[in-house]
């Protein structure tokens, strides 16, 4: 019963954002402005009243104002610093700091693309010690090694969980598929090979005007790289072959057969792609159906659904948040990352207010959790102002 609650909880978050049609910004298809946004009412105090400044970076702007601010009113002594910079300048600016010797932030985000660089400078606290001490076994599997170093050190743990399938378009499927029924779909394309059966289909039918999937750096990076993940580092011995000759030989079949488009993933032209209707599937996480679909496709309200990827789910991106070591604020960061990332309080704020679900096992524990309950309200987060069903199987009608 939780499994199947936690499925349909998945399904809303990534589902609804989408059809929703919010809007967003991005950079590179992540939510980067590039913006600067100095919290002015936020400065450091002598200390006398037990006031401390933390220091954040985040792109996601949205999220980054109102946690702090939410938490902020819960703990009146801690203030933020906060600054938005886009994921491709953060390890720079990350670099450049640490290079100077002054100004890096107190908390530490680290983008799926780069968290291992960040780790490999050793700036940021192994949170399974003292005085963290997180227990691994209360976390998700996948996200226990998403956060840790080569040695077991755990360095980070997730913003939010990015379990994946693909958004596709309603109109683009009903033409060339037959059907939109998210179900109907998931059986069409439920291995690499029927995969590979639909995107020919399309392709003739279209006459190569429309592809199934964006590019092969899409299918190859963002989605089957992801896809059943397994160790290739055993000891002294590093075995790349094992853990990507699968992944390989299917980028390489669809890439021969012609069947795939030509956009490269984290560009200009993929972005715009997604509103010109000439590919059916992306990849889809819950940060996805915001900053790509909706962002993207600002008119395409009602026209996104999501179905199951061939053969299994995947991992889209990803944050990770740390500690910086070299930090005078260490205690008041962790509890603020507890409480927003971890299960506080602020676990419940950013998935109503964002669709951000935590890498802890225990807010999923209880079937009348947040998790499973609050569909009418992350509806109404989104701004949707429909009747909403949702069937037995866990199909959401709107």
């Amino acid at each position: 019963m939780k499994r199947k609650m936690l499925a349909l909880a998945l399904a809303v978050i990534m589902v609804v954002p989408s059809i929703s049609g919010c809007g967003g910004s991005s950079d590179s298809g992540s939510a980067a402005t590039g913006s600067k946004t100095e919290d002015s009412a936020s400065t450091e105090s002598s200390g006398d009243d037990g006031e401390i400044t933390l220091t954040i970076w985040d792109w996601d702007e949205a999220h980054l104002t109102h946690m702090t601010e939410w938490y902020h009113e819960k703990h009146p002594n801690i203030n933020f610093d906060t600054l938005v910079v886009s994921t491709a300048d953060y390890m720079q600016k990350l670099q450049s700091a640490l290079a100077s010797g002054s100004g890096v932030p107190d908390i530490i985000l680290s983008e799926m693309a780069y968290r291992g660089k960040v780790w490999d400078l050793g700036i940021t606290e192994d949170l399974s010690k003292d005085p963290y001490n997180v227990k691994k076994e209360d976390m998700f599997d996948f996200a226990i090694d998403l956060g840790s170093g080569p040695n077991g050190e755990l360095y980070g743990v997730e913003q939010q969980i990015c379990p994946s399938g693909f958004a596709y378009r309603r109109d683009l499927a009903k033409e060339y598929l037959g059907t939109d029924d998210p179900d109907e779909i998931a059986d069409m394309i439920s291995d690499w090979d029927k995969m590979f059966d639909v995107a020919t289909q399309v392709k003739e039918k279209s006459g190569g005007k429309v592809t199934a999937l964006p590019g092969i750096s899409v299918l190859f990076q963002n989605i089957l790289c992801t896809q059943n993940v397994s160790d290739y580092i055993d000891g002294n011995k590093i075995d790349l072959t094992s853990r990507y000759t699968k992944a390989l030989d299917i980028a390489t079949k669809f890439n021969q057969a012609g069947i795939l488009g030509k956009q490269e993933a984290n560009t200009p032209a993929y972005n715009s792609s997604f509103a010109e209707g000439e590919v059916i599937f992306y990849p889809c996480a819950p940060w996805a159906a915001k900053w790509e679909e909706a962002t993207n496709d600002p008119d395409g309200s009602g026209n996104w659904g999501l179905t199951k990827a061939p053969e299994n789910g995947f991992t889209y991106g990803g944050t990770s948040v740390s500690i910086y070591s070299g930090s005078e604020h260490k205690d008041a960061a962790w509890e603020y990352i507890q409480d927003v990332y971890c299960t506080g309080d602020g676990v419940k704020e950013a998935y109503e207010q964002f669709g951000f679900m935590t890498g802890f096992k225990a807010p999923y524990e209880d079937e009348n959790s947040y998790f499973f309950t609050d569909v009418g309200r992350i509806l109404r987060t989104f701004k949707i102002k429909k009747n909403v069903e949702v069937t037995d199987n866990g199909k959401i009608i709107i």
